[in-house]
């Protein structure tokens, strides 16, 4: 039977090269993504063979499985049914994307599958986050040229260590100057100053936008694939076009060499966040799926076996 234990920080030195078994460009499938929600959603791992599996506990969902990290699903399936037949387990995958959702349900034929709107991705093209573009983006482009005309003095660098405590401060102040109080809000705050400590070992890359030698905002991210995965960013708005200065520069810096795409993540049903990833004209909307098997178990094992 799989043995599952809790993710901590250090374990994704073992496990960073089963994310280079993924195929698609969920940004839930990013070591970033996996550690910073670690302890919100109860992240466990067991590696069995060739093959990483999570299961999580969502504070909206319940308890669910990703799917696997490895190569042959079929019987790898069938170790996370035997797992929940061990420990009487639901059994629910979350989140399946588009492209996984017809051999998922071919495996477990009377499964249901729901998509979740509040976690779809948001994919672009690079180019067009680079220099906005084109008439759709003319709104965006616009922001760029005011904040180029407001602040003569403005400067955007890759961060180095060095850099990381006048970063912390100002992320300090980001948040003292903020009433939000949800768990999911906070959480994101006290993973951003983990990030910040240990920017090696989460693997990221960094940047942070300067007007008259002061933050005005950072943005940190990883490369996996064809595609760079903003995971946080953070601007002052007080400066105005800061925001869409930010993003086309985190873009001109880091969506290069064979980097195509850019996801932005989803916008977990905030409708000012919404309104905002799609004014930057997603190329694609990446579906997720949750999936659950209601069938019994002797049934599912003759199905798969």
């Amino acid at each position: 039977m799989l043995t599952f234990k809790p993710l901590q920080l250090n374990d994704i030195t073992t496990l960073r090269d089963y994310y280079k078994l993924n195929k698609n460009r969920l940004c839930d499938n990013t070591p970033g993504v996996t550690l910073m929600w670690r302890d919100m959603y109860h992240t466990e791992y067991a590696i069995d063979g060739d093959c990483l599996y999570f299961k999580v506990d969502s504070p909206e969902l319940g308890h669910l499985f990703t799917l696997p990290l490895c190569g042959c699903r079929q019987l790898h399936f069938k170790n996370i049914l035997e797992y929940c037949k061990q420990t009487e387990s639901p059994l629910s995958f979350f989140p399946v994307g588009q492209d996984e959702l017809e051999g998922l349900q071919n495996y477990f034929p009377n499964s249901t599958a729901v998509a979740a709107r509040d976690s779809f991705d948001y994919l672009y093209h690079a180019e067009s986050l680079q220099y906005f573009r084109g008439k759709k983006l003319s709104g965006q482009r616009n922001h760029v040229n005011k904040f180029l005309k407001t602040y003569s003095n403005w400067a955007f660098s890759v961060l180095t260590a060095e850099d990381i405590p006048e970063v912390q401060r100002f992320l300090h102040t980001y948040a003292e100057n903020r009433s939000k109080t949800a768990d999911s809000y906070q959480e994101d705050l006290t993973k951003t100053f983990e990030v910040l400590d240990n920017m090696e070992v989460y693997g990221m890359v960094g940047g942070m936008l300067k007007v008259d030698g002061n933050i005005a905002g950072f943005s940190l991210g990883e490369v996996q694939g064809d595609t760079l995965f903003t995971h946080i960013e953070k601007a002052d708005r007080d400066y105005q076009g800061s925001y869409q200065m930010l993003v086309a520069q985190f873009a001109q810096q880091f969506a290069v060499n064979d980097v195509v795409y850019i996801n932005r993540e989803d916008d977990a049903g905030d409708l000012g966040l919404r309104t905002s990833k799609l004014a930057y004209q997603p190329t694609a909307l990446l579906e997720k799926y949750m999936v659950t098997i209601e069938e019994p178990y002797e049934r599912l094992e003759e199905d798969i076996i």
